[in-house]
């Protein structure tokens, strides 16, 4: 009998202490998660800013576009408004990671009451979460950079127009 006690003893002592592995691993994870979280927040910001600021020059380039008397070459409306549907979708794109970054800390509150299989689901779920919103911010970055030389370059047609229209009426 004292054997069989000592034998359940030992057995409950693994079983703890395996636990024990278990959840270090896991609040290790977290702990990571949170701090790419954090990283991701902070891409979101300047992602977040640089939209306004693309959107304020789309705008400017859509007035002076839209203000010349002449325009000879109509596929710079449809450059416009190419340029627009992406402005539109990153928009669309940074609220729904706005969401997800706002139900990410919504679920670090919650961390501590789940149970050991729960905490494993919701950092596999946040994991692929992270691993989609950075994917999408790469590829939002990209992007910028063409919608700038899209802007550029119909600024340079504007430019050159105008620069037609005041040589015509000289």
């Amino acid at each position: 009998m004292r054997n069989f006690v000592m034998i359940l003893a030992l057995v409950a002592i693994g079983f703890t202490s395996c636990n024990d592995n278990a959840n270090k691993d896991l609040e290790k994870q977290q702990q990571e998660l949170t701090k790419a979280n954090d990283s991701i927040v902070s891409t979101h910001e300047e992602l977040r800013q640089k939209h306004q600021e693309l959107m304020n020059n789309h705008n400017q380039v859509s007035q002076e576009l839209r203000g010349l008397e002449q325009l000879e070459d109509s596929t710079q409306l449809e450059k416009l408004a190419e340029l627009e549907g992406q402005i539109r979708d990153h928009q669309v794109t940074l609220a729904s990671h706005e969401e997800m970054i706002r139900s990410h800390n919504e679920l670090n509150k919650e961390y501590g009451s789940l149970s050991t299989d729960e905490k494993k689901a919701q950092l596999d779920e946040m994991q692929k979460t992270h691993e989609r919103i950075m994917s999408e911010q790469d590829e939002i970055k990209s992007e910028h950079d063409g919608i700038e030389k899209g802007h550029q370059s119909i600024k340079d047609v504007i430019a050159q127009s105008s620069g037609e229209d005041s040589e015509d009426s000289m």
